[in-house]
């Protein structure tokens, strides 16, 4: 009987996450409490499995800001995907530029576990997890793309490039499909790069042309110029074929200024609009067509196969047993469902965890071993 109240209150849970679309909530990492926006379109079903997109805001922005921005969430409606706003430690993102006001938290870090807190919540396709986003989001998103041990499938970045220390450190550890959209009259991050702002927006594209060692030149194509009035034009360059089957693709707003394209909000940026094309529209359909290798526990560091590590749970003496087949030692972390670190420590083997002192509830278990983890979650109920 005790479990089937469980089971209630889980399944209690999952029904309220999908009846209320739209949810402000937090984790704690690294010992800060970070908090996000997550949109979960009506038509969600836990049986289904749905990608991820992350929209990382501007500096000084928030993630309600670019929420309203994008419109990513009328997109993640039809298209059905479920869409994460975080937002950075004050109002901006780690993009390894030391420029004042700038960000030193672990955002790879923290993007990576708001990824295993909605795995939780959520029936998330690992293989088609995604970032973008605007100015120091997009930044923040390269990042991802060059740092992450977790295998993005895509990234793009709308008026942001790289700084110059992140350029230089950036090695990825497989080949993605990068898209850049960005105005050449954008006076906040210029297009040609400067002291402030970084890489070029060509430094940036030729970085990913040669990690996917992608053909060139480019396919080349003038979009149609659909508002006359904006001030502005699109040229559209393709790179591929690429190999492991990416793409890279580069939009050149002509005359655009530091803005995202297609946006009704006036408040998002400085300069020209570009209203030929939407910027939102354009990243999902470019985002749709990738997907990490399958499967992500050989090709993906960040996960190993899942006879590596075997967990059993004895529900009669409270304790939960995670022995390595190899008998290797590694280390085991607690997560609670916010996030937060209960408890760590190092086996030889095997990792005995009397959980008797936590409260019921839903819990992470991260086992880690060289560059290789592995993600549980459990139920505890007394």
């Amino acid at each position: 009987m005790k479990n089937y109240f469980l089971c209630s209150i889980i399944l209690t849970l999952f029904s309220s996450y999908q009846v209320k679309s739209q949810t402000n909530a937090t984790i704690v990492h690294n010992g800060i409490t970070r908090n996000y926006i997550v949109y979960v379109p009506s038509t969600y079903q836990p049986g289904n499995s749905w990608p991820l997109v992350y929209v990382l805001h501007g500096f000084t922005q928030s993630a309600s800001t670019i929420m309203n921005v994008s419109g990513f969430n009328a997109i993640a409606d039809t298209a059905e995907f479920i869409v994460a706003y975080p937002n950075g430690v004050g109002n901006a993102w780690n993009t390894n530029s030391g420029m004042t006001g700038g960000s030193t938290a672990d955002d790879i870090g923290f993007i990576g576990a708001l990824t295993d807190t909605l795995q939780l919540l959520y029936n998330i396709d690992t293989n088609r997890v995604y970032s973008c986003g605007f100015s120091a989001g997009g930044y923040m998103s390269h990042r991802l793309a060059c740092e992450a041990p977790r295998c993005y499938a895509a990234v793009a970045s709308v008026a942001g490039t790289m700084s110059v220390n992140a350029f230089n450190a950036c090695a990825p550890s497989r080949d993605i499909s990068v898209m850049q959209i960005h105005g050449t009259s954008d006076a906040i991050v210029s297009y040609n790069g400067s002291a402030q702002g970084g890489k070029s927006v060509d430094d940036v594209i030729g970085l990913w042309v040669g990690n996917n060692s992608c053909a060139t030149p480019p396919a080349v194509q003038l979009l149609p110029n659909i508002n006359t009035q904006d001030n502005s034009t699109v040229e559209k360059s393709v790179y591929a074929p690429c190999s492991s089957g990416t793409e890279v693709n580069l939009y050149k707003v002509i005359g655009g200024g530091h803005q995202w394209p297609g946006t009704n909000s006036l408040f998002g940026g400085l300069g020209a609009i570009n209203r030929d094309i939407s910027a939102s529209a354009e990243i999902w359909n470019f985002f749709s067509r990738f997907s990490c290798p399958l499967p992500s526990s050989i090709n993906n560091p960040e996960f190993v196969t899942s006879v590596d590590f075997i967990l059993t749970q004895d529900h009669s003496n409270d304790i939960i047993t995670i022995q390595h087949e190899g008998n290797f030692s590694f280390k085991a972390e607690v997560y609670d469902i916010t996030g937060k670190k209960m408890f760590q420590e190092t086996a030889s083997g095997t990792f005995l965890f009397h959980h008797h002192a936590l409260p019921s509830g839903i819990y992470i278990i991260k086992v880690i071993t060289g560059k290789t983890v592995r993600t549980f979650k459990v139920s505890l109920s007394f």
